[in-house]
């Protein structure tokens, strides 16, 4: 039986009828659309300066020429947290932004919430596709806030996650049901989100990939969530961090003088190394290390029954975490498999809760509008024909999803870590791809500029 009922289509109650499923209600993953708007956006206002010429105003009086002095133009001033928000949107747009980056985050300090608020609202008003390639996180504790490039590791790794939770959530609804993939600025990376037939959208459990050392924003990002929010039942952190940060090949190295006389990038299987082993070693090709060794750290939440949602309170009741690689914890990850059961179980309970009130709030508007159009004796007959009605038993539309348990071992860690060797692999080429083809870029250009330039030839004694 489907998990959600669908609205009568009438508002006339005047005889028994069975309660019916609601049509287009769905229980998925997925994330909204990035707003966009066509008003000015605060970026654009951080540079806006009045513009005046100045007036020369010419007066007789007397037979005098009075000539009043040129008007002065305001001086604008810009604070330092102007310049500052104005930096980070110009990052974000990609602009001042030199060919050989290479990182695949950067970190701006003294970045208030206020400051991270602004910045999110600029984004949202901007039609610059350029600001979809970044996962944004801000950290109050430090002040800090990460743009961060996402990498294959982040795709990767909620695939076998996303794939997981609808499978579960499908067994629970009865139906099959997709997930999506889209991401907005300032929302986790996953959502399962419950949708009703009113058009409401419920956010249930968030899901985080932090990479390059953003733990705390990532943290300070779920907090947020959770905070505003108020049917959120769990998050969960996936926290990868590099034993060595990434950098490109210097231009003294070996590596760079071989991909120097070559115009071609390699392809990916030609470039693949079988002697590697991701994750637990680095990812190498042409003899540079592309992609380091991993650790990767889980972590999840789930509500309390009472008290604040508090992510920095590690009470073991609604909190676990463990070590996935390199050294597996298998104790934490029962731990997290036991709050995985209990955030479907936490899924199933709010979704019913929250059908039930839709419900009830039907029935009360429908109850009024039978009530003031009947009227007379014939309007009290109906009434008490009604009231019988009411007063019978009426079958449960959730009784099925009520008995329904979900599964005790909900991830397959084996599947995440074959994901995650896949993703290591992947980061690691496009890591390598990306620079190589900014290294042809440049051969190119400086070629062209050479062949311009005029040559001197010798005068002829």
């Amino acid at each position: 039986m489907p998990l959600s009922p669908r609205r009568a289509q009438s508002n006339n109650f005047g005889g028994r009828k069975n309660a019916t499923p609601y049509k287009g209600s769905s229980l998925e993953t997925s994330c909204p659309q990035l707003l966009k708007r066509t008003s000015i956006s605060p970026a654009a206002r951080l540079t806006a300066i009045p513009s005046s010429s100045p007036i020369s105003l010419n007066h007789k009086f007397h037979g005098f020429q009075v000539t009043t002095p040129p008007a002065k133009v305001p001086k604008v001033e810009i604070s330092k947290k102007d310049v500052l928000r104005g930096q980070i949107i110009g990052f974000l747009r990609g602009e001042g932004q030199p060919e050989d980056t290479n990182a695949d985050f950067k970190i701006f300090s003294d970045v208030s919430i206020d400051d991270y608020e602004f910045i999110i609202e600029a984004i949202a008003e901007d039609d610059n596709n350029q600001f979809n390639r970044y996962k944004l996180s801000h950290s109050p504790s430090s002040n800090q806030l990460v743009a961060t490039l996402p990498t294959p590791l982040h795709e990767n790794l909620l695939k076998p996650l996303r794939d997981t939770i609808d499978a579960v959530l499908a067994s629970m609804e009865g139906r099959e049901r997709g997930g999506s993939t889209e991401k907005a600025l300032g929302t986790p990376d996953a959502l399962v989100e419950f949708h009703d037939g009113d058009r409401g959208c419920l956010q249930l459990w968030g899901t985080e990939i932090s990479f390059s050392q953003a733990r705390d924003a990532a943290i300070a990002k779920l907090q947020r969530s959770v905070i505003f929010n108020k049917f959120m039942r769990a998050v969960t952190l996936f926290d990868v961090l590099e034993d060595q940060r990434y950098s490109s090949p210097s231009e003294s190295s070996h590596v760079f003088q071989t991909l120097s006389e070559t115009d071609r990038v390699v392809p990916y299987r030609k470039w693949l190394q079988k002697d590697d082993l991701p994750v637990f070693g680095p990812v190498t090709g042409f003899t540079h290390n592309w992609v380091s060794s991993l650790t990767v750290v889980v972590t999840t939440w789930v509500r309390p029954d009472d008290g604040p949602f508090d992510l920095y309170d590690q009470d073991p009741r609604y909190y676990a975490t463990a070590q996935l690689c390199p050294d597996t914890d298998l104790v934490g990850l029962d731990n997290i498999q036991q709050l995985f059961h209990r955030t479907f179980a936490s899924i199933r309970d709010t979704t019913i809760s929250h059908l039930e009130d839709l419900m009830a709030e039907e029935e009360g508007s429908s109850a009024e509008s039978d009530i003031s159009d009947e009227s007379g004796d014939e309007g009290t007959s109906h009434m008490a024909e009604a009231s019988a009605i009411s007063a019978s038993p009426t079958p449960d539309p959730f009784q099925l999803v009520r008995t329904w348990v979900p599964p005790m071992l909900p991830i397959d860690w084996k599947k995440v870590m074959v994901q995650l060797r896949n993703a290591a692999r992947q980061t690691g080429y496009t890591r390598y791809s990306t620079w190589h083809e900014k290294l042809i870029k440049r051969k190119a250009e400086e070629a062209e500029i050479s062949s311009r330039s005029p040559k001197r030839t010798r005068r002829s004694r």
